[in-house]
């Protein structure tokens, strides 16, 4: 292939691969969110414990979906993309918890209960400060040969 080539077919990838990611990290929301608010709400159990996890469980799902949809299966196998894709979430998951766990303090400073839909808020606040950083690492190293 040309240079002219490689760049087509890489902006044709990428096309591609920034709907399916925002699709899977949809899906692997609605996993997390729902478990963090059922661990939480259902078992009483502190927000801020709920949610690894409802974080261990959605990375699962997102990298099965992940590698068959968004990176087509990468270029390796799937022991290593395993590898580096958890140690890509667990950077993007720091990330994640971090902005999670300021926004329940505001909350609570605001004086408002940490409702259900208060906490899927704050693992949206989280979950959306992380999405660039772990699609970039996706991209070009976790699902990279």
């Amino acid at each position: 292939m040309t240079h002219g080539q490689d760049a087509i077919a890489a902006r044709d990838s990428l096309a591609r691969q920034v709907p399916a990611f925002l699709v899977v990290g949809a899906l692997g929301f609605c996993v997390d969110a729902g478990l963090t608010v059922l661990i939480a709400s259902g078992l009483g159990v502190s927000p801020f414990f709920a949610r690894p996890p409802a974080v261990i469980a959605a990375t699962i799902a997102t990298f099965l979906l992940n590698r068959a949809f968004t990176f087509r299966g990468g270029r390796g196998r799937w022991p290593s993309e395993l590898l580096r894709y958890v140690m890509v979430a667990g950077s993007g998951q720091a990330l994640n918890y971090a902005v999670y766990a300021g926004a329940l303090m505001a909350i609570g400073a605001l004086g408002l209960a940490q409702s259900p839909t208060l906490i899927a808020f704050c693992v949206a606040c989280g979950s959306g400060a992380a999405m660039f950083l772990t699609f970039a690492g996706f991209r070009f190293f976790a699902f990279k040969a």
